[in-house]
């Protein structure tokens, strides 16, 4: 009788429909996250062709934050480091890390940039996220006998994330990039590079009130001169523009040459004042000085000649330093340290 019972509450048909829906929730299950793994390798793929930005040269700044003698000198020494070695360092400085990780990233922009040798694979990616807080130093498979996950790690904590912690972003990366190098030339041995000081944060004194003494008698001065200036400037201007007749600061002064000055001869011009109050107006007749013999397009000319002299050859160091600053094609081997300020 209970068999019977159990029967009718569980017929044959019902549990094999039973079975049935099972098996497809659980095979939807297994597409949907097919389906999405699929569609994060897609992203990356896009990232990698559309949003990862391109290189400009060995050192690459996409947040404004970086001084630009910090960049010059950073690249020069990676143009240094090439010359004598043709290992390549790659430093990009960038905004966030695009919801991506920061290794991700790093195997990303290490792969659309090509850092290193094609042949030996020997470049360096030294990637830093400004938003995330995030840093990486990731390893070609030409340099991983030299930069180990170890060493990398060193550099990131002991080197660049106490810069970094200070603001000090330009010193920081100067310092990174200058420690792999070293590394690098022990490793062949040639003459290192020295590393900067950084500046750390002087905390707030708690006699507070000596600094801001110091900040008022440097600027007591000037703020003397200004003074001066801006009562002379008020009382020229109070002169010039008050009615005689009402006394209101209501003077309207429009002049006109009635004979325009030459080089032999001085010229004329009208002055008239009027009130935009009471109605008063007044007419006048003065002398105008004659004109400077000096000639003003003279000084012009020299003055746009050093300028254009001073620009072309400022161009012409930029980009010397720029020039040879392209990746030859090489790839990641995957090591490499990360770490975070």
């Amino acid at each position: 009788m209970l068999l019977k019972n159990k029967k009718a509450i569980l017929p044959g048909k019902f549990y094999k429909f039973t079975v049935f829906a099972l098996f497809i929730f659980l095979l939807t299950i297994l597409l949907a996250a097919a389906s999405i793994s699929c569609s994060n390798e897609l992203d990356k793929r896009n990232l990698t062709a559309d949003t990862l930005p391109s290189y400009t040269g060995y050192f690459n700044d996409y947040t404004g934050k970086i001084p630009r003698n910090w960049a010059d000198k950073t690249e020069q020494l990676i143009i240094e480091l090439e010359a004598k070695t043709s290992f390549e360092i790659g430093v990009a400085f960038i905004r966030d890390l695009n919801g991506l990780s920061v290794e991700e990233y790093a195997a990303l922009l290490f792969e659309k940039w090509g850092i290193g040798k094609k042949q030996s694979d020997n470049g360096i990616l030294l990637l830093a996220s400004l938003k995330d807080r995030a840093l990486r130093i990731e390893v070609g498979y030409g340099l991983e006998e030299v930069i180990t996950d170890t060493k990398a790690k060193e550099i990131i904590d002991d080197i660049i994330v106490p810069a970094f912690r200070e603001d000090q972003y330009g010193p920081g990366l100067y310092n990174g990039v200058a420690a792999i190098a070293n590394s690098i030339y022990e490793n062949m041995e040639l003459a290192s590079v020295g590393l900067v000081e950084i500046e750390e944060k002087v905390p707030f004194p708690e006699t507070w009130g000596f600094p801001f003494l110091i900040i008022f008698a440097t600027i007591a001065p000037w703020l003397v001169i200004g003074l001066i200036f801006l009562n002379f400037f008020l009382k020229s201007y109070i002169r010039d523009h008050r009615c005689p007749n009402c006394r209101r600061l209501g003077l309207i002064i429009k002049k006109r040459f009635l004979v325009n000055p030459t080089y032999e001869y001085p010229g004329r011009q009208e002055v008239i004042s009027s009130c935009k109050y009471c109605g008063y107006q007044q007419r006048n007749t003065i002398t105008v000085p004659k004109k400077s013999k000096m000639s003003p397009g003279s000084y012009s000319g020299a003055s746009e000649a050093g300028f254009s002299s001073s620009f072309s050859s400022s161009s012409s160091s930029h980009s010397s330093s720029s020039s040879g600053s392209s990746f030859g094609g090489g790839s990641s081997g995957g090591g490499g340290a990360s770490g975070s300020w």
